[in-house]
């Protein structure tokens, strides 16, 4: 049942990234600004349709690419030499 979640694991830190700028936006007020105007059950509904979004991403994602494209940069950065990305098939 958690298996979809396994991609999301992977790619843990581009999801963070992706999310902190996904919510900022919506919420803080150099974005839409909508943390005020919006209840808690529509912040958690946009919540879970961010995740949902992110979920479905990392898998597509996760079958054509080894990492996600902030791990594969900054394994890349670590190795100093750029690693390989794509899946062979």
């Amino acid at each position: 049942a958690l298996t979809p979640l396994a991609g999301v694991g992977r790619m843990a830190l581009t999801v963070y990234l992706t999310q902190t700028l996904a919510f900022t936006t919506l919420f803080y007020g150099y974005g839409f600004g909508q943390a005020f105007r919006l209840g808690p059950v529509a912040v958690s509904a946009w919540a879970l349709g961010i995740f949902g979004v992110q979920v479905a991403g990392c898998q597509w994602w996760l079958k054509r690419f080894r990492y996600g494209p902030v791990e594969w940069l900054w394994r890349s950065l670590t190795y100093l030499k750029a690693q390989p990305l794509r899946v062979s098939s």
